[in-house]
């Protein structure tokens, strides 16, 4: 595995619509531990630890398993 030592920028396919028209999600990994999440040809950049996305996925797992496991019972 490569260390992350600059950011690392990366076009998505997801699109969302910003106005107008549908614009692509641009995503950056930044070497500070943080998310960064942009719309193409905007400046303005939201950014989110780590951390919080890794836990905000756990979550969503184990409510998804929980609410298949309640779904299951007779």
């Amino acid at each position: 595995m490569t260390d992350l030592n600059k950011p690392v920028r990366r076009r998505t396919q997801q699109s969302v619509r910003d106005g107008q028209k549908p614009r692509r999600i641009v995503v950056t990994l930044h070497p500070s531990g943080m998310l960064g999440l942009r719309l193409e040809c905007s400046r303005r950049e939201e950014t989110i630890p780590l951390e919080w996305c890794y836990f905000a996925a756990v979550k969503a797992r184990v409510a998804q398993e929980r609410a298949e496991k309640k779904a299951k019972k007779p």
